[in-house]
């Protein structure tokens, strides 16, 4: 298990060394992405399945067995459920079940991939798709499992989201993710982190002290956690909620932290 040198009240495990390093006990190696973190209990992708697995470590449990790839696992706010994408009839769509495993149960039906963000804190999920726009940008939707609505967030261009505690913040990246990894980018479609508040008038950018990538924004306890590549590799970083007081998480200098999430001072 790995371990940083963050503040007291977090504790930052990268997937590939906290996940691997249960699994190598078990006999193998594995390929370990999308993890997400509620109280006790992390969930990952591998082999193109869910897994979940302590955060203490022990035997990692499948939780599906598709043929199709499923990713990006988000837990509920009370952790009884998982939101996920996956694409079991064709187009990646957004699925939720059981954190104890049961039927997905399939949301989206739309002509573009909906890729599962997050939820809202009282318990919508999150996603985003370029389906509703009429230009090729993602937006961020949400639904509510009880009445099965659907809203957009009052966003032109917006993915990757984290909600604070209230819902009323979201915290976004512009624009979405080009699909190229090159090291130190700094073109025009570097993302950029932002937050809007409802009831203001537009978004304001937080990420105003550097042209290059910083995204995947994960608000907890009044500080935004996010991934850039500020000093040559992809590493983890914070601010607070107002884009101040910048501080450095992790210094890994060979392999790019590609993802990551954060629970009660755990980050992983």
């Amino acid at each position: 298990m790995f371990t940083t040198s963050l503040p007291k009240t977090v504790l930052s495990l990268v997937m590939y060394f906290s996940v691997s390093s249960l699994v190598f006990g078990q006999g193998f190696e594995g390929y370990y992405r999308f993890p997400d973190i509620h109280n006790n209990t992390v969930v990952f992708s591998a082999e193109g399945d869910l897994w979940t697995v302590s955060l203490q470590g022990g035997l990692a449990q499948r939780l599906t067995s598709h043929q199709e790839e499923e990713s990006f696992a988000a837990f509920s706010p009370d952790g009884t459920q998982i939101a996920f994408s996956a694409s079991y009839e064709g187009p990646t769509e957004v699925y939720t079940m059981p954190i104890n495993g049961g039927l997905p149960v399939r949301w989206t039906y739309e002509a573009d991939p909906s890729v599962v963000n997050t939820w809202t804190p009282d318990g919508k999920v999150v996603y985003q798709t370029r389906a509703y726009n009429k230009v090729p940008d993602n937006q961020l939707v949400t639904i509510d499992l009880e009445t099965k609505a659907k809203s957009r967030i009052a966003l032109a261009q917006a993915s990757e989201a984290s909600f604070d505690s209230t819902g009323k913040t979201v915290y976004f990246v512009r624009p979405a993710y080009h699909n190229n990894v090159t090291k130190r980018y700094k073109g025009g479609t570097a993302r950029q982190l932002y937050k809007f508040t409802n009831g203001t008038p537009e978004a304001i950018k937080l990420t105003n002290d550097y042209e290059g990538e910083s995204h995947h924004p994960m608000w907890s306890n009044g500080r935004v956690y996010f991934i850039s590549d500020r000093d040559g590799t992809m590493n983890i970083w914070s601010m607070d909620d107002n884009g101040g007081d910048l501080k450095q998480h992790t210094s890994h200098s060979d392999f790019d932290v590609r993802y990551a999430n954060i629970s009660n001072g755990n980050l992983v």
